[in-house]
């Protein structure tokens, strides 16, 4: 875990479970880690109309993600943690 909350560790153990889980699984998988680890949701009310908001979002192990849809949220959360690990460690010090 670093001091920005990211934590690589989970983030590389659920996206290797995200990239073997189906489709129609890969929403609620990140739901229960949101409940299990802390993080936040904005997403639709299971009852159709109580509450849907315009841009959804999803944020777990330092990771956040929005989408216009359901379908693409799982994604768009797997691409930007997948970038994350890709770039590796921040050294800030090194930046300026």
């Amino acid at each position: 875990m670093t001091e920005y909350g990211i934590d690589t560790g989970r983030i590389a153990e659920i996206l290797a479970e995200l990239e073997v889980s189906a489709q129609r699984h890969r929403l609620e998988i990140l739901k229960r880690a949101v409940v299990a680890h802390g993080g936040r949701w904005d997403l639709p009310s299971d009852v159709s109309g109580i509450y849907e908001p315009a841009l959804l979002s999803l944020q777990v192990f330092g990771v956040h993600a929005m989408a216009e849809t359901l379908d693409e949220l799982p994604h768009n959360w797997m691409q930007a943690a997948a970038n994350i690990l890709e770039g590796g460690p921040c050294r800030w010090s090194e930046a300026i």
